[in-house]
């Protein structure tokens, strides 16, 4: 288990309860990030124990709630 996944684990663990969303139990983070050259690139992280699969079925479960929002909006359909 990497430091970074302990540490990613403490500090939404503290965010969620500072603001009263619950207990964390599992997370998936996807995170752009500017390398020392400027250069882009994707970085996904987990919190500690989170299999592949699980990470793949929460990433698509959060694909789902944004797509069918956004593509009423861009419809024009105002529900």
């Amino acid at each position: 288990m990497s430091e970074v996944m302990l540490d990613l684990e403490e500090a939404l663990a503290e965010v969620l309860a500072a603001h009263d969303r619950g207990m964390l139990t599992r997370a998936v983070v996807v995170a752009e990030v500017l390398d020392g050259d400027g250069d882009r690139s994707l970085s996904m992280l987990t919190t500690p124990g989170v299999p592949e699969w699980d990470a793949l079925g929460l990433c698509r479960y959060a694909v789902l709630s944004i797509e069918g929002p956004a593509a009423a909006f861009f419809a024009g359909d105002d529900e």
